[in-house]
C-alpha cells in the first residue's frame, strides 16, 4: 500500500477499515452492501470511511423525532 501524507488518500482493506472506524468487520461489510461505502479492488477509501463514521456519530447525537430538545 502506498503511504500518503494525507490520510484521506489512504485505502484500507476491510479489516483495517473496521479497526480504523472502531466497528466490526460485519459492519464494514453491511456498509459496503448498502452502498454507504464503495469498495475498489477489496479496499475502502479512508475519506469515504471517515465521512460514513462522521454521519454515524452525528445521527447518534440528534434527538429522536418528536422529542423536545
Amino acid at each position: 500500500m502506498l503511504d500518503h501524507t494525507d490520510p484521506r488518500q489512504r485505502w484500507y482493506n476491510r479489516a483495517e477499515a473496521a479497526e480504523a472506524a472502531g466497528v466490526s468487520l460485519r459492519t464494514i461489510q453491511r456498509w459496503i452492501l448498502s452502498g454507504r461505502l464503495t469498495e475498489r479492488l477489496g479496499h475502502v477509501n479512508a475519506a469515504d470511511l471517515f465521512e460514513v463514521e462522521r454521519e454515524r456519530r452525528t445521527a447518534r447525537t440528534r434527538p429522536a423525532p418528536g422529542c423536545a430538545a
